[in-house]
């Protein structure tokens, strides 16, 4: 039966270097998940982006409908009375305005032919 009193140092050289490329391995995954530059980042990054992309494209549209009513408001004298008329409650001569409370809870039922139902 043989021993193995004696020290070996090709295989010594070889356990070292397996253990070094598996702790520089294990140092770079560590990283690509949770570093700064990681995977996890990158999600949250993408993610972060794809929010302002839809906050964008909302204000985009915003600023469209609000340029589009600056030019009506500037060239179109129908659009001007029709809009003091509804924001400002402005009424022609011989005019009578209702003026409707938003909040009031409704609680009668109407038929189909304008009449209120009974129950």
């Amino acid at each position: 039966m043989k021993r193995f009193s004696s020290f070996n140092p090709s295989l010594a050289w070889k356990v070292l270097t397996l253990g070094l490329i598996v702790l520089v391995n294990l140092a770079l995954i560590s990283r690509l998940v949770w570093g700064s530059g990681s995977l996890y980042t990158w999600q949250s990054l993408k993610e972060r982006k794809a929010e302002l992309s839809q906050e964008l494209s909302e204000l985009d549209a915003q600023r469209a409908a609000l340029s589009k009513e600056i030019r009506l408001l500037k060239t179109d004298p129908a659009y001007v009375e029709k809009v003091i008329r509804q924001r400002l409650n402005y009424v022609r001569k011989n005019e009578i305005l209702y003026l409707f409370d938003k909040n009031r809870q409704d609680s009668s039922v109407w038929n189909e032919n304008g009449t209120e139902k009974h129950e």
